[in-house]
């Protein structure tokens, strides 16, 4: 099942499951995600889950929603791509690996060690 890493505070993450067809992210507690962040609109973006793609949109959101580095208003996430939406980082996980709270911060924090938690036990 695809997920999100999101950190949540220095040092702290958050596995944040994608398990329906939409997970809206925002600041409102409407949101599936609530990100509780002045630079975050209340309704700023959707991930989208069929059988072929995950696609994050933005939702005309004042501060954007950026996927890595790239300022986007839909893209199909690829696994490990950094997400910004606001201050909120977040890393998407595309397959079923399972990832300990120490392996998600280091995942949001050390680069392409994406590659090394793919290629464990190949």
């Amino acid at each position: 099942m695809p997920k999100l890493i999101v950190m949540t505070h220095p040092g702290k993450t958050r596995l944040v499951p994608l398990q329906k067809p939409e997970t809206r992210i925002g600041r409102a507690i409407v949101n599936e995600l609530v990100v509780d962040s002045e630079r975050v609109s209340r309704l700023h973006a959707v991930v989208t889950v069929d059988d072929a793609f995950v696609t994050i949109t933005d939702l005309d959101s004042r501060n954007g929603t950026f996927v890595n580095g790239a300022r986007i208003q839909s893209q199909p996430l690829m696994n490990g791509d950094n997400i910004r939406i606001g201050d909120c980082e977040m890393r998407f996980l595309a397959g079923d690996q399972e990832v300990t709270p120490v392996e998600a911060l280091r995942l949001m924090t050390i680069p392409g060690l994406l590659t090394d938690l793919d290629n464990r036990g190949t």
